[in-house]
């Protein structure tokens, strides 16, 4: 009996294994440019403390406009949830998104967070 616990342990080990080894080898579903273009669009994002909505517009290039201005940058990392951008000056600029779209904005120049508006909250005025 022990014998047999002991061989169906070692082929569950076997089959954990080789299904995790098979896994890893397939080629991830997201390319980077597939997230190019999720990021890409027209996003507008209100400056409280300033009563100002701004656009922030991503090519699916990664150029990068803010208020029509260019904003030469570089990416530094893209995923499913963030674009982290690194501009001429140094300082990033990050862009977090949902399933969906990009929610947030970090801009680390004014150490400030943004809400990215949805297209119904861009009809209601600034207070």
């Amino acid at each position: 009996m022990k014998r047999r616990g002991v061989i169906l342990f070692g082929l569950s080990l076997l089959a954990g294994l080789s299904s995790t080894l098979v896994r890893n080898k397939r080629p991830s579903k997201t390319t980077s440019g597939d997230l190019a273009v999720f990021y890409a669009g027209t996003w507008t994002y209100r400056d409280e403390a300033h009563h100002r909505d701004h656009q922030l517009e991503i090519n699916p290039n990664m150029m990068i406009r803010i208020d029509g201005r260019p904003m030469p940058a570089t990416v530094e990392s893209i995923s499913a949830s963030k674009l982290v951008l690194l501009d001429k000056y140094g300082f990033h600029l990050e862009v977090q998104a949902n399933e969906q779209r990009p929610v947030a904005l970090f801009d680390e120049a004014d150490n400030r967070n943004y809400v990215i508006l949805s297209p119904h909250q861009l009809d209601k005025p600034t207070d």
